[in-house]
């Protein structure tokens, strides 16, 4: 019983209509970075409260029916313009106190595509500066490398030195790469916190959580012509399957990467 409560007690945290479940269920599958397999069994365990519900007389219509197909509570997964990424990384200042740790964080969740745990927790040894690469430790304890940017190699540069005058980490936190002003390794709702103000300084409207970055990560270089199965590699997914979550690319954005990449999609000489 326990276990029923505790999976559908924060989804019906919010308003209790078919709308507000769905909303709250999609930010915390987003938040919280459920697997498939979580999400299946928090859905299954809501259909049965909800069909209770009809049952005893308390809806009106059975809920539980609309629950039935994974599309229902499965939205296309929010990203970025390459415009908007690029805007919301060159916008945000590095001259204040905490500003070059932030923008070390934007980069690490756009230009590697890291989970926002996996960029908290990531430690000045899981950088390699000559091969230009992180040793990330993802879901699972599954290791793997990651190519980092040229841009985030400048903000280390800058970054390393201001880091050890402006934290002064606790017992033990000394190695972590991001650390909060009070010296402990930089928290998940500070993450959020840091990119939604990079989104209001850059101007953009819509909310952007560090999610957002990873995924604007993987449709970009899935624009680009990447090979999914080595997208697959650097997002650490163990399924093939979760990284086709990612196939969500709009219809003009599909015409412009066949007529870049397929043959039969050139235009004929006259």
């Amino acid at each position: 019983m326990k276990a029923y409560k505790a999976d559908i007690a924060p989804i019906l945290a919010g308003p209790f209509t078919l709308e507000g479940i769905h909303t709250q269920l999609m930010n915390l599958s987003r938040q919280r970075e459920w697997q498939a397999i979580s999400v299946a069994r928090k859905l299954a365990a809501l259909r049965s409260f909800l069909r209770f519900l009809y049952e005893m007389g308390f809806l009106e219509e059975d809920w539980s029916a609309l629950w039935e197909n994974p599309r229902f509570w499965r939205k296309i997964p929010i990203y970025l313009t390459v415009e908007e990424a690029q805007r919301l990384l060159d916008a945000y200042p590095t001259h204040t106190r905490h500003g070059l740790r932030n923008k070390v964080l934007l980069e690490l969740l756009y230009g590697s595509g890291l989970r926002v745990s996996e960029a908290c927790k990531l430690r000045l040894e899981d950088i390699s500066p000559e091969e230009r690469m992180l040793r990330i430790e993802g879901k699972g304890q599954k290791v793997r490398w990651v190519p980092f940017s040229r841009p985030l190699e400048g903000l280390l540069a800058e970054y390393l030195p201001l880091r050890v005058q402006r934290y002064r980490p606790h017992r033990g936190c000394a190695s972590f790469l991001l650390l909060s002003q009070k010296g402990g390794p930089l928290t998940r709702i500070q993450a959020y916190a840091i990119v939604r103000e990079a989104a209001r300084v850059a101007g953009l409207e819509r909310p952007i959580s560090p999610h957002a970055l990873r995924h604007s990560y993987a449709t970009h270089l899935l624009l680009a012509g990447m090979d999914l199965a080595y997208l697959q590699r650097l997002l650490g997914h163990a399924s093939l399957t979760t990284t086709q979550h990612y196939l969500h690319l709009l219809p003009q954005d599909l015409h412009q990467v066949i007529a870049q990449y397929h043959p039969r999609a050139r235009v004929a000489p006259e």
